[in-house]
């Protein structure tokens, strides 16, 4: 049977677009030259002789995620990196140039942060210093291009980075109090008188409910954060858009936990005490959660709407008399 004009076109159209390489398909192309396979050697060898240097702070972050549910995160943090790395590898090759210099001034940064992490004892330093080092292989192997590309897949790591202890104190105390406050006015304003000494919040029946430092809302903060960053990086809106999505982690964390706080509150004073702790209290938080992600896309229709009210209209073309 004869091809007609639109298969052929079809046929012709199909060959000329080649389906994009993703990260894995890209690095195979690259080991197959014989050039290209000589940085990506060196580049593994200089991640792994970073991941020596830096060894104690490897350790530290599996520590961290291993033993403090507020950074049990962690362990996705990177692979959630290397879908967003896969994701900049699927926009096409970049060009492998510049960044010698750059990737220089990075890595003895980073040194300079590990030598600092031996004498001021703070791991966090060291932490960061890890980063700016593996921002300083890329700059250094694949170029400014690539580090251009793939700098959000290398920022997003900083969210399995633990906070140091007295950094942690100073943002959760307040958020601690906070939280007792705000649930302390909303359930005497819906009937249910409540005593708020600091973190300790007195129901009637002498029911005595304590916010703890692990319902400051630490968790939902860093967790949200990390959420809307990655909404904010793959959605395709105005500066403006992703800046509010990010913001928004803070109001929507603080409220969910607040939410949480008075949940607990009603189930101590309605039901029964024993229902506002362990696993009841464990799925509280998985509710609450889920109320908060409930929020994040109500925020994000909103300013879908916004967006479509300020986008300038497309122009018609007018038929021709």
């Amino acid at each position: 049977m004869a091809t007609t004009p639109l298969a052929s076109v079809c046929v012709h159209s199909s060959t000329l677009t080649p389906k994009p390489e993703d990260l894995r398909s890209s690095l195979s192309s690259a080991f197959a030259d014989p050039e290209q396979r000589k940085r990506l050697l060196g580049g593994f060898l200089c991640l792994g002789l970073l991941g020596l240097i830096f060894g104690v702070n490897i350790k530290h972050f599996v520590h961290a995620w291993s033993t403090d549910e507020n950074y049990s995160h962690g362990f996705l943090v990177p692979l959630i990196s290397l879908y967003f790395a896969n994701q900049a590898a699927m926009q096409g090759p970049v060009r492998l140039r510049g960044g010698t210099i750059l990737g220089i001034l990075l890595l003895g940064l980073s040194l300079f942060g590990r030598l600092a992490m031996v004498l001021i004892p703070i791991p966090f330093l060291g932490d960061l210093a890890f980063l700016v080092g593996v921002a300083g292989v890329c700059a250094l192997l694949a170029g400014t291009e690539a580090l251009r590309r793939y700098w959000f897949a290398i920022f997003f790591l900083i969210f399995m980075v633990p906070l140091p202890i007295a950094l942690y104190t100073k943002i959760a105390s307040p958020l601690q109090l906070l939280a007792s406050q705000l649930a302390t006015a909303f359930m005497n304003v819906t009937g249910v008188p409540v005593l708020c000494e600091g973190n300790m919040m007195t129901l009637p029946g002498d029911i005595q409910m304590f916010v703890a430092e692990a319902c400051s809302g630490m968790r939902q903060l860093t967790g949200f954060l990390a959420l809307t960053a990655a909404v904010a990086y793959l959605a395709s809106r105005p500066w403006w858009y992703r800046l509010a999505v990010v913001a928004s982690a803070i109001p929507i964390a603080l409220t969910a936990n607040v939410a949480r706080v008075i949940l607990t509150g009603y189930v101590m004073y309605f039901v029964d005490p024993q229902y506002a702790s362990g696993t009841y209290h464990t799925l509280e938080g998985l509710l609450m959660m889920g109320f908060g992600l409930s929020l994040l896309r109500g925020g994000c229709w909103v300013l879908d709407q916004i967006c479509a009210i300020t986008r300038p209209p497309v122009p018609t073309e007018t038929p021709a008399s």
